[in-house]
């Protein structure tokens, strides 16, 4: 399993797993953070799974950043909050999560990952101070809430055609398609140091050109002419490219780059050639930073508003997403009020956490971290980052 992957699973615990709980009624124990109805959440286990996570995570400690840590510890909470008010609503939804569905989240992991190495799972684990055991009970938990979830939301209606033309009237700027230009071209160097930089065209990459000499300029010209001349005698682009090309990224794919934008991406001489080629049309050859580029727009697709009609399923996916998020807020507000939830009067939220599943996860938890998306088997985006992660959270509890 590759670092990004563990990182999914650690995360999934994160946003899933929960503290050891103990059964009270009546008022909120003198060593609990927090009550969801009869479930007391007991500060020795909300602050070991704090501590465990923010290790895991690398989550600033409280004497470096007060301010994240009590931002994380508030979103530690909120979860909790949230999976004990949908775990208490299980039987009432008749879900339930069955160890034989948990051990087929993990077979899942361990052949898609580890080619059936349980072993290997259980060092990725350890190394981030997780146990193969811990693991299937955050997959339970997680898989329990998702289930909770669906329920909640499985009566909202779709959006109206309606709904959907007044969204797309009241947003069409985001809708805007700017113009692109599929482009290829072949890249002549001139002697000297050599660039690390795979993609010899985009303004980000940098190379040296402090040791090419004058000369080394002329002979790369005069062979981007020649490059020329062959391809407006009808030479083919793939060969050449093969044969002439120095950007290593696109001479085995004939010189093509795709589609572009004028947005600054690419170094300025060669957005400028790109955008002022006729399609079809060979450039001269222009020098950047990189050598001399021979270049040709191969099709222009015209800045353009997109129709209703094409972005009619987006709009009503994110619709129906919205519409799934409040019905789910409102559940949860109707069970904090039915079921009673107490904090710990150093632990009121100051403000509202979001539990409002996000634009593009769906997560039940409303737990967001920056980063790439991982999809489990279990229904959950889960976001990750191979640098260290950042955990957002909008509340924090108040502190003496």
């Amino acid at each position: 399993m590759t670092k990004r992957v563990v990182f999914a699973i650690l995360l999934l615990a994160l946003v899933f797993g929960a503290a050891s709980m103990a059964g009270c009624g009546g008022a909120l124990p003198g060593d609990a953070v927090v009550k969801v109805g009869d479930i007391a959440v007991k500060e020795e286990a909300f602050n070991e799974r704090v501590k465990e996570f923010a290790a895991q995570y690398g989550v600033p400690d409280e004497a470096t950043d007060p301010e994240a840590w009590n931002a994380f510890e508030a979103q530690v909470l909120e979860y909790l909050v949230t999976y004990n008010l949908a775990a208490q609503n299980a039987g009432k939804f008749d879900v339930t999560v069955t160890d034989e569905e948990v051990q087929a989240e993990v077979d899942t992991i361990l052949e898609g990952y580890y080619q059936g190495d349980q072993q290997a799972l259980v060092e990725d684990l350890a190394e981030a101070g997780l146990t193969l055991d811990k693991l299937k009970v955050n997959y339970k938990e997680s898989m329990l809430l998702q289930r909770v979830y669906e329920k909640v939301i499985e009566d909202v209606e779709d959006p109206t055609d309606a709904d959907i033309a007044a969204y797309y009237e009241e947003n069409k700027d985001g809708f805007q398609l700017e113009e692109t230009r599929t482009v290829r071209h072949i890249l002549i160097k001139p002697a000297g140091p050599a660039t690390n930089d795979t993609t010899t065209t985009t303004a980000a990459a940098t190379t040296t050109t402090s040791e090419i000499t004058d000369a080394d300029w002329a002979d790369a010209l005069a062979t981007a002419k020649k490059v020329r001349d062959l391809l407006i005698g009808g030479g083919d682009w793939t060969e050449l490219a093969t044969e002439y090309s120095d950007d290593t990224y696109s001479a085995s794919r004939g010189g093509e780059l795709g589609a572009i934008e004028k947005n600054g991406e690419m170094v300025p001489e060669f957005e400028e050639a790109v955008f002022s080629l006729k399609a079809n049309e060979i450039s001269e050859p222009v020098k950047s930073m990189f050598g001399y580029h021979v270049i040709q727009v191969t099709e222009i697709s015209e800045a353009r508003l997109q129709t209703l009609e094409e972005v009619k399923e987006d709009i009503s996916a994110q619709l129906l997403q919205e519409k799934q998020g409040e019905a789910w807020l409102k559940w949860l507000e109707d069970m904090k009020t039915e079921l009673g939830v107490t904090y710990r009067e150093d632990m009121q939220p100051t403000t509202t956490v979001s539990t409002e599943p996000t634009a593009t996860t769906n997560d039940p938890t409303g737990t967001t971290v920056e980063g790439e998306s991982t999809t489990t088997s279990a229904g959950q985006t889960i976001t990750t980052s191979e640098a260290t992660p950042t955990t957002e959270a909008t509340t924090t509890t108040a502190k003496p």
